[in-house]
């Protein structure tokens, strides 16, 4: 069997290709596999440890050489992670279709259905227009995350039947389950360069769509001023698809902030700064088990650290004196709009006013199983599966399509 998988940027590929990886090692009914990913020329830098069974193939320069490359190859089935939220993958889809290749996407994270449906309504635009289904490509399958996902995917794309739409869970988090993996407390601060193992770790999700700073100085303030019932650490932690330097007043204030796990800032290729080794994968899994609470707005570190049981706030005000600025910004919007999946069972604690977030932070460091049941009904929902076995299951689910 011959499999082909879009691997259009470093992030992408750990959402894909990585927890595949050691399935595809020990299937023999598959017996190549072709990664077809703008970073081929550097394979041997970015994926040193693949055997004769992977191909990689650079992405042709336009639709006419991807026609060319499939009929050449000609795998059993082509997976990608996107149906054009990258615009790599449509041509890659439209190939397959060409010459009548089945075709799965596996749509890589829990709120990927709302981006979905902005692409079919305005392509890659803000606003509507005339043809945007030029932006995107529908594939023959595609694999979810959760019934909700299901549900939505239903709604926007009615011309896909609900028998071509399998629920799979999410393969990256299958490394959550892997206990015998996951670094210690004591290894992670050592990573980290914190000292004290025994002191609480406040986790800091920072995010792009609006500053985080006055949140870190409130918390690093009480802490200062004795207002933290336990003794503390704060590290502030930057999406790697982010710009570090929009959160340099953090680290002035002394607070450790790195991009997350796995970040290079010199890449062979761009959009391949991000790649997390294995060690990698598992320290971060250790960042999320081993916090003692995540502070964050609205991203999916939330969901990370639920599935770890880590209590998790989410701040739901802006800065002082800019009422204006964040009714208007998306993490607001959020809110009211894909978060609302993770944040409807309860599970996070949403911080409304500046006031509420101190004794917040002090009843999780008191109590720290406080919304525990919350936390795991939320994962059931948005997650599905957590006993390791996505990776199986998706893997299953393409080999099925390819026969």
């Amino acid at each position: 069997m011959k499999i082909a998988i879009s691997a259009p940027s470093g992030y992408n590929a750990r959402e894909l290709l990585l927890p595949l990886k050691p399935l595809l090692d020990q299937d023999s009914t598959v017996t190549n596999v072709y990664v077809i990913s703008p970073a081929a020329e550097h394979s041997q830098v970015l994926f040193p440890d693949y055997s004769q069974k992977y191909h990689f193939l650079s992405n042709p320069k336009d639709q006419a050489g991807h026609d060319s490359l499939l009929q050449k190859v000609r795998p059993d089935v082509v997976v990608t992670p996107t149906i054009g939220l990258d615009p790599l993958d449509p041509p890659i889809i439209r190939a397959a279709k060409r010459y009548h290749i089945p075709t799965c996407t596996f749509v890589a994270s829990w709120d990927n259905i709302f981006k979905m449906e902005h692409l079919k309504r305005f392509g890659h635009h803000t606003t509507p227009v005339s043809k945007p289904s030029s932006d995107y490509a529908l594939p023959d399958y595609l694999a979810v995350w959760n019934q909700q996902n299901y549900d939505h995917v239903l709604k926007v794309f009615p011309e896909l039947s609900a028998s071509r739409i399998t629920i799979v869970g999410s393969p990256r988090l299958d490394y959550f389950s892997h206990h015998d993996k996951i670094p210690s407390r004591e290894e992670l601060y050592a990573y980290l360069k914190l000292p004290n193992p025994e002191n609480r770790l406040i986790h800091a999700g920072t995010t792009e769509l609006y500053p985080f700073y006055y949140i870190i100085k409130q918390i690093l303030k009480a802490k200062q001023n004795q207002r933290l019932s336990q003794p503390v650490d704060i590290y502030a932690s930057v999406h790697p698809g982010g710009d570090i330097s929009k959160h340099q007043k953090i680290k002035d204030l002394g607070i450790p902030t790195r991009y997350s796990f796995g970040y290079r800032a010199k890449a062979p290729a761009p959009d391949w700064h991000y790649l997390p080794t294995l060690t990698e994968i598992y320290l971060l899994v250790a960042l999320f088990k081993h916090a003692d609470i995540l502070v964050n707005h609205s991203s999916t570190v939330a969901l990370e650290s639920m599935l770890a049981d880590t209590p998790v706030i989410n701040i739901t005000y802006g800065r002082r004196f800019d009422w204006w600025r964040w009714r208007r910004s998306r993490v607001y919007r959020d809110f009211s709009q894909h978060y609302r999946y993770l944040t409807s069972s309860g599970g996070t604690t949403l911080v409304k006013r500046a006031s509420q977030l101190i004794p917040t932070i002090n009843n999780y460091l008191d109590h720290p199983e406080h919304k525990s049941a919350e936390r795991a009904a939320t994962i059931r929902s948005l997650i599905t599966y957590t006993d390791g076995s996505s990776s199986k299951r998706l893997l299953d689910l393409i080999k099925k399509i390819a026969q």
